[in-house]
């Protein structure tokens, strides 16, 4: 998995984190000092801590809507999630910046136009084209965000 890939993945992981926050889909972290919290617990690490909590807390939700044996945004087969963190691990002085609005972010990752869905989508197998997939399940989540559609994307 290139670098570049890697950092959309966490930009879109981010994006739909505050969105998702925004919209009272799961709770806010930085609301409840969660992340003054992880400084004082974690240091050295707390950015990775609070990574870590983040992605527990929005895939609680998703699990509510995708099949258990289904793979999300937030929840990558074993090596893609090892490539991310250890590239977290190698670059945890340096803050995850969108550029813009989350909602905004995701709307402009979202190029490949899909049919609209009502409820959580299967978009098929994580290929090797994973820039695609990732610009894919930016659509749906704008639907998502901006329609109040239950599309949560998957994939196995």
């Amino acid at each position: 998995m290139k670098n570049s890939d890697i950092v959309n993945l966490l930009k879109l992981r981010f994006a739909v984190y505050k969105a998702g926050c925004d919209k009272g889909l799961w709770p806010c972290l930085e609301d409840n000092a969660a992340k003054e919290y992880m400084n004082y617990l974690f240091p050295k690490s707390s950015q990775l801590a609070f990574y870590n909590l983040m992605i527990n807390i929005v895939q609680k939700t998703h699990e509510n809507f995708i099949p258990k044996d289904m793979y999300s945004l937030f929840k990558c087969p074993i090596q893609i999630e090892e490539e991310i963190y250890g590239y977290l691990k190698h670059h945890l002085d340096e803050d995850i910046n969108l550029g813009m609005e989350p909602l905004d972010f995701i709307s402009s990752m979202a190029t490949v136009a899909c049919d609209p869905c009502f409820e959580a989508i299967n978009i098929g197998k994580l290929s090797d084209d994973i820039d695609n997939s990732l610009r894919v399940m930016a659509y749906h989540y704008t639907n998502l965000f901006t329609n109040s559609y239950c599309c949560y994307p998957y994939f196995n």
